[in-house]
């Protein structure tokens, strides 16, 4: 169970990266005002902070329904 645990906090970490990468690379080029410039900083934290959010909760989800899921009831009679 350690292992399943160290894959998915290093899959977990290796999203984190590639989101922040991506969000420095999303920031407008030709900014109008300093206005439009912290609305679109203000837009990229939350959408971040929303897909963290949402890939820790369905990790958990899963991993809910996988250690938590109905057995299979032993039916050989003896």
């Amino acid at each position: 169970m350690q292992l399943l645990g160290g894959r998915l906090a290093a899959r977990v970490s290796a999203l984190t990266a590639v989101l922040v990468a991506l969000s420095l690379q999303l920031t407008p080029i030709f900014a109008q005002s300093s206005q439009v410039a912290a609305e679109w900083a203000l837009f990229n934290q939350i959408l971040i902070i929303g897909i963290i959010v949402g890939i820790v909760v369905f990790g958990l989800m899963f991993y809910a329904i996988i250690r938590y899921r109905e057995k299979p009831q032993n039916t050989g009679g003896k």
